[in-house]
């Protein structure tokens, strides 16, 4: 009796539904943020969302959960590790963007986006962004003299591009 094997091949995309811009700075993620609140239209405050929801009524969910990005990765044949990425976050409610300053280095040292190791942040914005608004943007955090690379990414071409999807 002969082995057979079957392989299964999904066609199916992530939904990408943001823009992805790359910073390299050395300055630390709170200056950063500074800088960029400076220079910019933004007001990025320390988390990936608030501890309280809509209603008024605390969150349930750990601080961790609501201050990091976390990425629990498990390679075959290794123990489960959990990476912790610094995140702050500007939900505009007038035009429905959010945006997110995400550190590209985890609080454990791995890398959020491995396959792009010189840069040192991510601004993600989620929903649609006009090309005007947008180029204004990085013209913006191109004025600040501490970030030495302002670049937008297409997340469709990253291998890790699920990494970015919370």
């Amino acid at each position: 009796m002969s082995k057979v094997t079957f392989k299964l091949e999904t066609d199916f995309d992530l939904e990408l539904d943001f823009v992805l811009i790359g910073l390299s700075s050395s300055l630390r993620d709170y200056r950063l943020c500074h800088f960029v609140n400076k220079h910019t239209n933004l007001q990025l405050t320390h988390g990936k969302e608030d501890y309280i929801d809509h209603k008024g009524i605390p969150k349930e969910k750990s601080r961790n959960e609501m201050d990091y990005h976390i990425i629990y990765e498990q390679k075959r044949g290794k123990t489960a590790t959990t990476q912790h990425f610094k995140t702050f976050r500007y939900v505009n409610t007038t035009y429905d963007h959010e945006y997110y300053l995400i550190s590209n280095r985890g609080e454990e040292g791995g890398l959020l986006i491995p396959e792009a190791p010189n840069f040192d942040y991510f601004i993600l914005i989620k929903h649609f962004i006009d090309q005007d608004d947008l180029k204004n943007l990085i013209d913006s955090l191109k004025s600040v003299v501490d970030i030495l690379l302002v670049k937008e990414i297409d997340p469709i071409i990253l291998k890790s591009k699920e990494n970015l999807i919370f």
